[in-house]
């Protein structure tokens, strides 16, 4: 069930507000959740991707980042994640591993209690003279925990 034409419009400015009036992503739900629910896991995904754009994603400041860290549920789960997007970055040809953009594309609540994250990381090519920029998308997958939303990555 997409969001009604009530939800609608303060989503608009919600993602307005959080993704700096840049092209707002595609929300919707199968779930039943209030507007501040939606804004709260809104703003913890906003967080937690603005951070990873233009950081190393295989240097030990950015698996050191605290706030990153709170996301998951375990250093094990933390590690995972990090070596599967570091090596995606690194298989990509970003140059310096680093994302110059990272953009929510959109994001589906499953249940009450999981969301599905399409995001895309965008950068340009290690080699200068590929000058087009060059990307992947991760689709993630976030569940609430006692009331807070982490990622769950997938095993490698």
């Amino acid at each position: 069930m997409r969001l009604g034409a009530g939800h609608a419009l303060p989503f608009v400015f919600l993602c307005a507000a959080c993704f700096g009036g840049g092209s707002a992503p595609v929300a919707s739900t199968d779930a039943q959740l209030s507007d501040s629910e939606v804004a709260a896991f809104s703003a913890r995904i906003e967080s937690f991707y603005s951070a990873l754009e233009d950081v190393p994603l295989d240097a030990l400041v950015t698996y050191e980042n605290k706030q990153l860290r709170e996301c998951f549920a375990s250093p094990g789960a933390f590690s995972d994640y990090f070596s599967a997007l570091a090596t995606e970055a690194r298989e990509r040809s970003f140059r310096d591993t680093t994302a110059r953009s990272v953009r929510i594309r959109e994001f589906h609540f499953d249940a009450p209690d999981q969301a599905s994250v399409v995001v895309a990381f965008t950068s340009v090519h290690q080699r200068s003279l590929r000058f087009w920029s060059i990307g992947f998308d991760r689709h993630d997958t976030w569940k609430q925990t006692d009331g807070v939303w982490l990622i769950v990555p997938e095993k490698l």
